[in-house]
């Protein structure tokens, strides 16, 4: 059965989704694909919108895992744990052999969602689901550049499943992030403590080149 999102709910929606419900809002009723990107753009505005890890986005997108498995974004969490990036840690007065994996100033940008629902938390050793939950948001994964999967996630599905066609600015209004420069300068910037703030400069076109993982055709998306 479809469900109807009145218009009354569109009160409580941020300013900026109820554009786009203008937009999707007049097919939703008829159109089952429209009607999914509207209730997905409820959630956008909630405060309940959680992160859901890399693994999720695993399941759909295999091939963009395994190259992002080769970058450094992969990593980042190793670059924490002592002995590692010692060489760097040294230049910039970071002690080397000291553990900087539950260090909070660290983990916003080494990891996904820090502090935030369904984010990256310190995982408790003695605990198997907080370990495991550890493990699907450590590192700069998925989420950290197109946004909380919880958003979105079920906007994804109803495609992938349908095998419908459907636009980036479908998946804007659903919540996904629109990859931009300061998508990436949050964390990229001289705030960094192995950055010299005086000459650093981020070369956003280069690092799309060769700092994320590699781009395929999406045969759903239109072009």
């Amino acid at each position: 059965m479809k469900s109807r999102v009145s218009y009354s709910a569109v009160a409580i929606v941020i300013a900026g989704v109820v554009s786009t419900w203008q937009m999707y809002g007049a097919s939703a009723a008829a159109d089952p694909a429209a009607n999914t990107a509207v209730s997905s753009m409820v959630a956008v505005g909630a405060d309940h919108v959680r992160y859901v890890g890399t693994n999720k986005c695993k399941l759909c997108h295999i091939k963009e895992y395994k190259s992002w498995k080769k970058t450094k974004h992969a990593q980042a969490m190793e670059t924490l744990k002592p002995g590692n990036a010692s060489e760097v840690k040294q230049k910039f007065g970071l002690d080397p052999a000291k553990d900087y994996s539950s260090d909070k100033t660290c983990l916003a940008c080494h990891t996904v969602g820090f502090g935030k629902p369904g984010g990256y938390a310190v995982p408790d050793p003695a605990n198997k689901k907080s370990v495991r939950h550890a493990k699907h948001t450590a590192n700069v994964g998925c989420e950290m550049c197109h946004g909380a999967g919880g958003a979105f996630v079920d906007t994804h599905t109803e495609i992938m499943k349908s095998k419908r066609k459907y636009t980036d600015d479908e998946m804007y209004a659903a919540g996904m992030t629109k990859i931009e420069k300061s998508t990436c300068t949050g964390c990229h910037n001289g705030k960094s403590p192995t950055i010299d703030a005086a000459t650093y400069k981020f070369d956003y076109q280069q690092r799309l080149k060769d700092g994320v993982h590699e781009h395929f055709p999406l045969k759903q998306r239109k072009e």
